[in-house]
């Protein structure tokens, strides 16, 4: 039911109303008009104590309304947001540490300590995550993690990390990140996000191993722009779990170790009888080619913002990207009269791992 929140001067105003119609049946020999004086004056005792009232009810009804706001998670504060994500299963992600891997040479044979500390460029510390030993070649690739969660540990791949301990064997001492550097660190997840993800709990429950499960456990423990869960990934048992990482305006595709530690995570989680295949997502440019009406720089501006927020809210992985609801959105850009959309010609249809995503957009003259 509504909860409607009164002003103080609606309240005194109830208040002086039904004092006034108790005074005329108390002393129905005074004039009406006497009556109000005595209770509406800004100078009287009744009109104040009616104010006094006022104010007072007025703020049992801010507590009233306070209470009826975190009865619902949409409106709910976050310390009650976070009560009624508990409840669904759904809990704020911690901050994430970045992931990869690093190639580290010395004398063969030699062991690398799990637990390793290195620098990273931004001053950040890595650590090994497992241990391993330098093979015939004086080399060995070993999987790493920033100490702490973060964007700080996010690092290029190729870059190379003083070793802090001096490890004998070692030479240099320095590790080598690989071509996918360190990926991963995301920062802790803010309200909006886990509002989004309780939302879709309620919405689409997990339960007992369900697709909605693997969404629930991937993204209580990973910063995934977008996540799609496919059956049957390589026949009868096997489940396909494609992540996007990222934000939802601009996904990117996760390096190995991303998909490593994912795959770590779900196999605790899973059901028994359940094969699982974590996959990077294949992003599908969808180019664009519109015409405007008005064809001007900020109507065009607006349309491609709309369509780049349409996108973001409405692409998922391996399901239809209709040509006709990206149609009604680029029509509710502010300025647009009427477009024409050249491509796409039609639906986009993606394949079960692929992911439609902005691929720019060309301008037509109008007709």
């Amino acid at each position: 039911m509504p909860a409607p929140l009164p002003s103080p001067d609606e309240i005194t105003r109830r208040a002086e109303a039904r004092l006034e119609a108790a005074l005329k049946r108390i002393r129905p020999d005074k004039s009406p008009a006497a009556v109000a004086r005595a209770v509406r004056s800004e100078r009287g005792m009744l009109a104040a104590i009616a104010r006094v009232q006022g104010q007072g009810l007025y703020n049992t009804h801010l507590h009233l309304r306070w209470n009826v706001d975190q009865l619902l998670p949409d409106t709910a504060e976050p310390e009650f947001l976070i009560r009624h994500a508990s409840i669904w299963g759904v809990y704020r992600r911690p901050a994430t540490k970045a992931v990869g891997y690093a190639l580290f040479t010395g004398i063969p044979g030699t062991a690398v300590p799990a637990g390793l500390d290195m620098r990273l460029p931004g001053g950040g510390l890595a650590v090994t995550s497992a241990g391993g030993v330098l093979d015939g070649a004086g080399q060995a690739t070993i999987a790493l993690e920033a100490a702490e969660g973060g964007v700080l540990g996010n690092t290029a791949g190729g870059a190379s990390l003083p070793i802090v301990t001096v490890q004998a064997g070692l030479d240099p001492q320095t590790a080598t990140l690989d071509a996918d550097g360190m990926a991963g660190g995301a920062e802790e997840e803010n309200d909006v996000s886990l509002l989004a993800r309780v939302l879709a709990e309620i919405r689409e429950p997990g339960h007992g191993g369900n697709k909605n499960d693997y969404r629930l456990w991937i993204q209580n423990a990973f910063a995934v722009a977008k996540v799609a869960t496919v059956p049957l990934w390589v026949g009868p048992g096997s489940v396909g779990v494609v992540v996007a990482m990222g934000t939802a305006v601009a996904p990117l595709v996760p390096i190995p170790a991303e998909l490593d530690a994912m795959a770590a995570h779900l196999d605790p989680l899973r059901p028994v009888t359940a094969e699982v295949y974590v996959r990077p997502v294949v992003l599908l440019p969808v180019p664009l080619q519109l015409a405007v009406v008005p064809n001007t720089l900020p109507v065009r501006a607006a349309v491609e913002g709309a369509g780049q927020a349409h996108f973001a809210a409405e692409a998922q992985i391996g399901e239809r990207f209709a040509r006709s609801r990206l149609s009604e959105a680029l029509s509710a850009a502010s300025g647009e009269y009427r477009h024409y959309i050249a491509l796409p010609p039609a639906d986009v249809v993606p394949d079960r791992d692929e992911l439609p995503v902005w691929g720019g957009v060309t301008w037509d003259p109008p007709p």
